[in-house]
C-alpha cells in the first residue's frame, strides 16, 4: 500500500489497485510468489456490521470501542452476513479473481477463525472473561460465529472458485501467553474442526504463535497438528528462542511440511550481517530432506528495503538443495 502511494480506505477496496500493488511490490523485492494477504481479521465482523478504525500508512482494525456483542440478548439479535455480498466480501471474491488472472495461481481462501472472531465482536477481555464465568455463552458465540457466519462463506468462496480445495484461517489471537492449552483444546481446536464437517475443503489454522510459552512445546505441536493439514508453522521470536532444530524433528516425525518465519524485529533493526546468519543457520538445520519454506515475518512499511533485500538474496544464496 505505502510503496505504490495510496491510501489505506482504497487500497482496501479496490481490487484492482490491491493486486497490482502486490504484484508490483513482490516484482521488486524479488520474492518467488506474490503473497496474497489482506486484513483477514476484519472481513467477517465487518460483514456483520462492525466499524473499522482506519490509519494513515496502516491496514484498518476494529473499531474496539463498538463491539457487536456486549451482552446476550446482542448475540440473539445478531445477524449473519450475506456470505460473499455484505461488506467488503465481494471485494474480497474480485481480489482472489484478478489475482488468479494474472498469476494462474490458485491460492487458500482466507477467513478470521472462529476464536480470533469471537474476540474481535466480543472484546478479548469480555470473551476471556466469559470462557471462565459463563463458558456456555462463550460457546454460543463460536457456534453462531462457526455455523452461521464463516461456513456460509466459506462455501461461498468455494462456489466462485471450485478449484481451490484449502482455506485457511488466520487465529494468531489464540496464541500463548494469551491463552492457555485448556482454551485452545476447548474453544478453538473444535470449531475449527467443525469447519471441516461442514464445508467441502481442507479446512485448517497455521498461525499460532508463542510456542517459546510452552514448557511442554511437543505438546503444543501437537495441538498445531490437529488443525494444520500437513504443515507445521513456527516464526521468531519462538525459533530464535528454541532453534530450528525442534520443529524440523517434529515435522520429520509427522511427515509435515515445515515453514519457519524470519522475525520482524531482526528484519526491521539488522544489521544485514545478521539478517544473513540467522537466515543460513535456518536453512542449514531445516533444509535437510526437502519440504522446508522460510518467510519473513510481519514486513511493514517501516522495514529498511536493504534489510528485505539482503534477506532475499541470502535465502537464494544459501537456500538451494544439493
Amino acid at each position: 500500500m505505502n510503496r505504490i502511494g495510496v491510501p489505506p480506505q482504497r487500497f482496501y477496496s479496490e481490487a484492482d489497485t490491491f493486486v497490482s500493488g502486490l504484484i508490483e511490490t513482490a516484482e521488486e523485492f524479488d520474492f518467488d510468489t506474490p503473497s496474497l494477504g489482506y486484513d483477514a481479521y476484519n472481513i467477517e465482523a465487518e460483514a456483520m456490521g462492525q466499524p473499522l478504525h482506519f490509519t494513515v500508512r496502516q491496514a484498518p482494525v476494529i473499531d474496539k470501542d463498538a463491539i457487536l456483542i456486549n451482552d446476550k440478548a446482542d448475540l440473539l439479535h445478531l445477524k449473519p452476513p450475506q456470505a460473499g455480498i455484505s461488506g467488503r466480501m465481494s471485494f474480497i471474491l474480485d481480489v482472489h479473481r484478478r489475482y488468479r488472472e494474472r498469476l494462474g495461481i490458485n491460492p487458500a481462501f482466507q477467513f478470521c477463525a472462529p476464536f480470533s472472531l469471537a474476540t474481535l465482536v466480543r472484546g478479548y477481555v469480555n470473551f476471556i472473561q466469559d470462557i471462565y464465568t459463563d463458558p456456555d455463552f462463550a460457546r454460543d458465540i463460536l457456534r453462531f460465529l462457526t455455523e452461521e457466519v464463516l461456513a456460509p462463506w466459506i462455501k461461498a468462496q468455494k462456489r466462485a472458485f471450485p478449484a481451490t480445495d484449502s482455506a485457511v484461517g488466520a487465529d494468531a489471537l489464540c496464541s500463548p501467553p494469551m491463552v492457555n492449552a485448556q482454551i485452545i483444546e476447548h474453544f478453538s481446536i473444535p470449531y475449527i474442526l467443525r469447519l471441516r464437517e461442514l464445508c467441502d475443503l481442507d479446512v485448517m489454522v497455521v498461525n499460532w504463535w508463542g510456542d517459546s510459552h510452552f514448557e511442554d512445546v511437543e505438546r503444543f505441536l501437537e495441538l498445531k497438528r490437529q488443525v494444520a493439514c500437513g504443515i507445521i508453522r513456527a516464526q521468531d521470536p519462538d525459533v530464535a528462542r528454541l532453534g530450528p532444530r525442534v520443529f524440523k524433528e517434529f515435522a520429520r516425525r509427522h511427515d509435515l511440511t515445515l515453514e519457519l518465519g524470519l522475525g520482524d524485529v531482526l528484519l526491521n533493526q539488522g544489521p544485514r550481517q545478521e539478517i544473513e546468519d540467522r537466515i543460513r543457520y535456518y536453512i542449514s538445520e531445516a533444509c535437510v530432506g526437502g519440504r522446508f519454506i522460510l518467510y519473513l515475518a510481519s514486513i511493514n512499511s517501516d522495514t529498511p528495503p536493504d534489510h528485505i533485500r539482503a534477506a532475499v538474496a541470502a535465502i537464494k544464496r544459501y537456500g538451494r538443495y544439493p
